[in-house]
Parts: structure tokens; sequence; C-alpha cells
């Protein structure tokens, strides 16, 4: 089984990657904070499971606005941290 996991900077920018989001970890694109889990309650963006052999490509997911545990708005839904 193989596990990937949705990886989503403060201004929004989306990938996907086999391991979760290090501490300091920057996005890409613009240089943000990127999150793999709530900062609130700790519960994961989106965890995806696969079984077999997986060829992970440029996947991309639509952000959601708020965590799915606790209800809380992420960064990248107030706009707060948004550069565009």
């Amino acid at each position: 089984m193989s596990s990937f996991y949705a990886h989503v900077c403060k201004n929004g920018h989306t990938a996907v990657d086999y391991k979760r989001a290090k501490a300091g970890q920057t996005c890409k694109e613009c240089g943000a904070e990127v999150l793999d889990a709530c900062p609130s309650c700790g519960q994961l963006i989106k965890k995806w499971h696969y079984y077999g052999s997986v060829v992970l490509g440029p996947k991309k997911f639509d952000a959601p606005d708020t965590c799915a545990g606790c209800g809380a708005a992420f960064p990248w839904a107030d706009g707060a941290e948004r550069t565009d």
C-alpha cells in the first residue's frame, strides 16, 4: 500500500506527495509555508491510499476552505496570506 498526502501552501498552491510536509517546508511556486494538516486540530488535509503500483504525476486537487475535522478556515480561504 502507498500513501499520498495533500500539500497546500498558505497562498493556496496545491501539490501531492508521498511524504508528509516537513516543518519549514516552502512552496516551490511562491515560497510560502506548506501545510499538510490543519493548524488548529492537526487533521490531515487529504490523504490517499493506493494498493499496487502507482505512478505519481503532476496531480492537482481543489484545496478545501475549511478543515473537515474542526471547521477552522485555512489560511488560503480567508485571503490573509494571498499575494495574487
